[in-house]
């Protein structure tokens, strides 16, 4: 069969199809129980935050889709064309965006918020393992100066938002792929102090990362003990779906605390099974990038799969008040477009990156043999 829909059934990763496929189902489950809540307090109609969900859901499906079918060459052209316009949108944030608790991190289309912060993160990965590539292949130091003033740029816009939560997230990864491609031991030294460094300015000019600080060193955050609580009452199975009362005094439930509120509704378990879908759409990558030769091909697969996994970790240890609180959602599974397509948008760029590259034509069928 050489269909387009069976070569592309034969050549993609089912792992991560099926997991990220999976996790998108999970989220609007959760998000139609998470927000009930909520839209009484707004007065919204029943289903309002789900039914959106489903249509953020149904274009992040098929965004992943139509970029598994890209080749190398097209993911670096659109994550160029798509990083020169979100960071205008950036820019403009800054200025004009919308003041959404004390921070300016989203700008009005269609009369939807959209986060460009959150989109950008798959296409910035993309760009500086471009980057990142031709700095190794022809030791042109100024491919890895365009690499370091792109992070800084970043940094600065999210800071100014302010968004320290993201702005240490894609440093981490920016590092991340540094120590990859390979580099020098002082300048290895040197970054280990970047993030502690962005953490203490932060700390000492910014009243809400001081509070957030202040409140995880003494025990004082009340999202965090109110997320803490749901754990302790979870149990192995939950109290059954929509039975949960601790997450009607959060209010960012379907979002920030997505995870507890699934923890308290399904159960421990369903959360170890979540846990274990991010973890095999990790080690799926891993294991493809570990068997590639080509230098992007592994620091885009790798730091993809990271991101995916370092945006889930800080969202579990801030509910279960290991971090300090952080409005960090849960890939797939939390409420809001930015966030759901952006994942997509990740899940997207790694399943064409991680397509068994074939060529059909080369493939000689004896049929008379086979018979």
């Amino acid at each position: 069969d050489r269909s387009a829909l069976s070569i592309w059934l034969w050549t993609i990763d089912k792992w991560i199809f099926f997991s990220f496929f999976t996790l998108l189902l999970l989220g609007i489950i959760f998000i139609l129980t998470s927000s009930s809540t909520l839209e009484l307090k707004l007065n919204k109609e029943s289903y309002y935050f789900s039914t959106k969900h489903v249509i953020f859901v149904i274009f992040s499906f098929l965004t992943a889709i139509i970029l598994s079918e890209l080749n190398f060459n097209k993911i670096k052209l659109l994550s160029l064309i798509c990083f020169g316009l979100l960071f205008v949108a950036m820019l403009y944030c800054i200025q004009y965006g919308s003041n959404i608790k004390g921070a300016k991190r989203w700008i009005e289309v269609f009369n939807q918020s959209l986060q460009p912060s959150e989109f950008i993160k798959p296409f910035f990965i993309i760009i500086n393992a471009w980057l990142l590539t031709i700095w190794k292949l022809t030791r042109k130091s100024k491919f890895l100066i365009l690499s370091i003033l792109s992070i800084l740029s970043i940094d600065i816009m999210l800071l100014l938002q302010p968004d320290l939560g993201m702005t240490l997230l894609i440093t981490t990864i920016w590092i991340f792929q540094l120590l990859i491609t390979g580099i020098p031991m002082l300048f290895f030294i040197f970054l280990t102090f970047i993030i502690p460094a962005v953490i203490l300015f932060a700390y000492n000019f910014y009243s809400h990362v001081y509070i957030r600080i202040n409140d995880f060193i003494f025990g004082t955050s009340f999202q965090a003990n109110q997320a803490l609580k749901l754990f302790n009452d979870a149990g192995y199975f939950g109290k059954g779906i929509g039975e949960g009362s601790l997450k009607n005094n959060l209010p960012d439930a379907h979002t920030d605390f997505i995870f507890s509120v699934i923890a308290e509704e399904f159960g421990l378990i369903v959360c170890l099974i979540i846990i274990l879908i991010y973890t095999i759409i990790i080690l799926r990558c891993i294991i493809i990038a570990l068997n590639c030769n080509d230098i992007f091909q592994i620091l885009s697969i790798s730091s993809l799969s990271a991101l995916i996994g370092i945006q889930s970790l800080i969202h579990i240890s801030s509910n279960l008040s290991l971090i300090p609180t952080k409005g960090m959602t849960l890939p797939l599974l939390s409420y809001g477009g930015s966030s759901t397509i952006s994942a997509a948008i990740i899940i997207g760029f790694l399943l064409s990156l991680t397509r068994k590259r074939i060529d059909f034509n080369d493939v000689n069928l004896n049929m008379e043999n086979h018979k």
